[in-house]
């Protein structure tokens, strides 16, 4: 046997928020194992060859993965008592150096600075814009008030919540990424691509090593093959991330090896060396691990972005028109060669966000006639998280209490209490029904309302419980009638139905309809102040990022049957429609296709969209699931998904009392999706298709080219425009560039841009219909003008020709670009309206004024370009005077020791910070080659 040396090296990174805490081991070969001796003790400090990392026990380690470790070590890997003494009095005097550079730069305003600076680009340029907003505004003690607080408090939890993400080297992985896995937050797609092949790579030659010492693939048997994966799941598991299938194949008491099922392990050993499944777990966790630390700079609240970071926002808006465009690109086909548009099939379902209110709304409404028909009364409430899990406070201010959890991990409190309040009510024997809705607080925190029904006699005890386990947790913080952590109110049926009294809640999660108070003005959001139809998006976006089912029924029947019915009734109003037996006036003609009463009941029940008399045939409320007079059907597929495995789906219902008759297919056909077979793909105009089956205000969820949030679009160019081409063609093929490092480097500046570029008139390409109108109508005056000038008389500027000034009019009033509210719909829609109307020729008026002035100045300039520079410019700036002209008169002012006039100096100002953005970019692109 050879001997494994092994030898400590203490790596400290240059990065500044690197955690540098543990030391990683490595392990030389060198000759043979002797006998040890009181000399070398059987170890050889000394060594050669290349090191490699060896398995070392940690602390943090999960407390199973440890024993597992020790337990499975082969003798070569643990290390001797004394060598583990010197690693052990190594790792405290780096971690007391640490400890001392950490608290050097806490001391200064410029340490502090110095260290914000090497923040990624998305932490540091928050609060650079701010810190130099006080350097300009405010005094020096102000600035470094601000550094030393704010600054010094956001960078501190950021290196709490770093610590938390990052990985100890108690694995060949972990050992091996963990100076990479710090920066994972700052990667781009691209980057997390490759990062995934790699490790995909790495892991897969892991497997086969593995394999190759339990005597290859083909000799290996069923308990080599367990130990084989849960080697691997260890080192897949110090990367943080959930090794697949480890719930079925993780050891358990009383379980043997011949226990497990081998499939589950090909699978999931499939999974961890297949490069896509690790790009959708790297991107994931980059993800969640990025809205953390803007989380922890406080750059998530009402006062800044309320619900979600900005940046996160606009990537889940972007992705809402990626898939647009692939609905519009794609279409459906089946086995017979039969298409479906793509598009249609997504607005028709739930993924339509005014279908899926309108269903919850019908199932809220369904529970509360069942409710009213036991005679059961309503109460909601509401369970707030503790306030350790709240990042920051009512006002927007950094909360001390935070133990630095994100959301998901407050989600996971929320349903472990719900967990612990259902069985308590279970033994005391209390039965509730009704529907969860989960929302977020303005820092992304979750909190639940729930609309719980119930007997009249247990209204007290149930809300006792759930009162009593809600503020269980950090009680000493809560107020004498803990309304911060719990509150209820019961339904009264004489002010409201409990319908209408969630309705609110159902509506501002999902694309705010109808949120506006008796004057039409949106209704204001209780958490971020803004209003709700706007907060919407943010909530829908949130429970994107953190993966939050926002609505949970409670001991109710499955929905998904629910839909099958509603889709089988459709089938077999199509089947005797085609036989010519479907008479719409006799709708009891169903029950000829359908032998058993209690299914004719369900399915009419559904078909008419009544939810309390669906409940009602089903078996009522507070049935188990499996009780239900109809269940979903399955069958396994026929081919295995890339994993090697075969999974089931959905093929209809399913009526266990009618036995083997019981077995009824709604899904008869199998989709397949493939791109458009024209070379440019028919443009569908969202708006029409969508009209018929959802709302205004909800299409801006959907992607794409929404509805404008006015009611009228004022543009005559942009309604004649869309009337000529149907709107903006999106799936046409470009090649897609990466500028993620120009994105971080404009961010900051990107508003400010914005903001300046809405003020002056933007020229657009105009229609050449009404390019040509305005050439041939100057044309008929025996005027020559060029295309462009027209585009610009067409954007509302105006043009000089032969010494008077011209501009479009659209029936007496002047084209602005947009049509006056004066003019009718009907009126916009006509470019034959426009004429030209030249204005009265003040050469004269002008010339009289002009002449004493450049007489007084001593300019000498031709009097005729003079006056036609006021005319188009309204004013001439010459070396220490402007001269202006407002339409009547002129006006004269001395130029301040001649200084530049505004518009100058923010063009300037313009200028110099895209210089500067663009220095950033050089410099961030030589750091990311070398």
């Amino acid at each position: 046997m050879s001997q494994l040396a092994v030898q400590t090296r203490h790596q400290n990174y240059s990065d500044s928020f690197v955690d540098r805490e543990f030391a990683i081991d490595y392990a030389y070969k060198v000759g043979d194992w002797k006998k040890p001796s009181k000399e070398n003790n059987g170890w050889d400090i000394a060594g050669n060859g290349e090191p490699e990392p060896v398995y070392s026990y940690h602390k943090d380690t999960h407390a199973y993965i440890s024993r597992l470790i020790k337990h499975d070590a082969i003798d070569n890997q643990l290390r001797s008592p004394s060598l583990t003494a010197y690693i052990e009095r190594a790792i405290a005097e780096a971690k007391k150096e640490q400890e001392r550079l950490d608290e050097s730069w806490t001391k200064t305003p410029q340490g502090i600075e110095e260290r914000l600076n090497k923040e990624p680009h998305f932490i540091k340029t928050f609060y650079q814009k701010k810190i130099a907003w006080f350097k300009k505004n405010r005094s020096s003690k102000k600035s470094n008030a601000f550094l030393t607080g704010t600054v010094k408090k956001a960078l501190l939890r950021l290196n709490i919540v770093r610590a938390q993400h990052s990985v100890s080297p108690y694995k060949l992985l972990s050992a091996y990424y963990r100076g990479v896995w710090p920066h994972l937050s700052a990667m781009s797609r691209p980057r997390i691509k490759s990062l995934a092949n790699e490790i995909a790579s790495r892991v897969e030659l892991l497997l086969n090593k593995q394999l190759d010492e339990y005597g290859g693939k083909e000799n290996i048997d069923k308990a080599g093959m367990i130990a084989v994966y849960r080697e691997i799941a260890t080192e897949v598991f110090s990367l943080k991330v959930l090794p697949p299938g480890w719930n079925v194949l993780s050891p358990k008491p009383g379980k043997t090896t011949d226990d497990y099922d081998l499939t589950s392990a090909f699978a999931a050993l499939n999974r961890v060396i297949n490069p896509e499944w690790w790009e959708r777990q790297l991107w994931r966790m980059r993800s969640d691990w990025r809205e953390a630390l803007l989380r922890a700079s406080n750059q998530v609240h009402k006062k800044a972005h309320p619900y979600i970071s900005a940046e996160a926002f606009q990537e889940w808006k972007e992705q809402k028109r990626k898939n647009s465009d692939f609905f519009k690109s794609h279409e459906l086909i089946d086995e017979e060669g039969n298409t479906a548009s793509l598009e249609d099939m997504v607005l028709s379902s739930i993924s339509n966000p005014a279908i899926r209110r309108h269903e919850l709304m019908t199932r809220m409404q369904g529970v509360e006639y069942v409710a009213q028909h036991n005679g059961d009364v309503g109460v909601f409430y509401t369970i707030t998280c503790p306030s350790k899990y709240h990042c920051t406070t009512y006002g927007g201010r950094m909360n001390y209490k935070w133990n630095h959890d994100t959301p998901s991990i407050a989600q996971k409190y929320l349903t472990g209490l719900w967990a612990k309040i259902g069985a308590k009510l279970h033994r005391e024997n209390l039965r509730i029904y009704g529907f969860r809705v989960a929302e977020p607080h303005h820092d992304g925190t979750p909190h639940w309302h729930l609309l719980l029904f119930m007997h009249p006699s247990d209204r007290r005890a149930i809300t006792k419980i759930i009162h009593a386990y809600a503020i269980k947790e950090d009680r000493h913080e809560l107020s004498k009638f803990h309304r911060e952590r719990f509150n209820f109110k019961k339904i009264d049926p004489a002010k409201g139905s409990a319908t209408a009294y969630i309705a609110k809640y159902i509506s501002k999660n999902i694309d705010g309809y109808a949120l506006r108070d008796k004057d039409g003005n949106p209704l204001l959001d209780d958490e971020s102040g803004k209003p709700m139809t706007e907060t919407a998006k943010f909530a829908t976006a949130w429970a994107a990022r953190y993966r939050i089912r926002q609505y949970q029924p409670i001991g109710q029947p499955s929905v998904t049957v629910w839909r099958e019915l509603r889709k089988l009734n459709n089938q077999l109003i199509s089947t005797l429609t085609e036989n010519k037996q479907y008479d719409p006036t006799h709708p009891t003609k169903l029950k000829a296709l359908v032998s058993d009463p209690q299914l004719d009941n369900i399915l009419a029940a559904a078909d008419a969209g009544c939810w309390a008399s669906y409940t009602l045939f089903m078996g009522g409320v507070l049935t188990p699931r499996g009780n239900y007079a109809v269940k979903l059907a399955y069958e396994e597929k026929d081919e295995p998904n890339i994993y090697g495995e075969i999974v089931e789906r959905v093929i209809g219902i399913l009526v266990p009392k009618l036995g083997v008759n019981g077995r009824i297919c709604t899904r008869h056909k199998t989709w397949k999706i493939q791109t458009k077979s024209n070379d440019k793909p028919k443009e569908i105009d969202t708006r029409k298709s969508a009209s018929k089956i959802t709302d205004k205000e909800s299409l801006a969820f959907l992607g794409g080219f929404a509805a404008p949030w006015s009611s009228v679009n004022n543009s005559t160019i942009a309604e004649f425009l869309t009337k000529k081409t149907g709107g903006i063609d999106r799936a046409l093929t470009h090649s897609v560039f990466n500028f993620a490092i120009e994105k971080e480097c404009l961010l900051a500046d990107s508003n400010n841009i914005d903001s300046r570029l809405k003020k002056g008139k933007k020229k657009q390409s105009q229609p050449k219909d009404l390019v040509n109108f305005v050439v041939s109508e100057f044309n008929k005056k025996d005027l020559i003008i060029a295309q462009s000038e027209a585009e610009d008389m067409l954007c509302g500027n105006d043009i000089l020709l032969n010494g008077a000034i011209y501009r479009l009019m659209v029936n007496g009033h002047r084209l602005n670009g947009k049509m006056t509210s004066k003019s009718s719909s009907k009126e916009r829609r006509k470019p034959k309206n426009l004429y030209i109307k030249p204005r009265k020729d003040m050469h004269v008026q002008i010339n009289q004024q002009l002449k004493s002035l450049i007489e007084s100045l001593g300019v000498h300039i031709p009097e005729e370009n003079l006056i036609n520079s006021l005319i188009l410019n309204n004013k001439i700036i010459l070396s220490d005077a402007v001269i202006l002209w407002d339409g009547e008169r002129l006006s004269y002012r001395q130029a301040v020791n001649g200084k530049k006039s505004n518009k100058e100096l923010k063009i300037e100002k313009y200028k110099q910070r895209c210089a500067d953005a663009l220095e950033r970019i050089t410099k961030l692109r030589a750091k990311n080659v070398n």
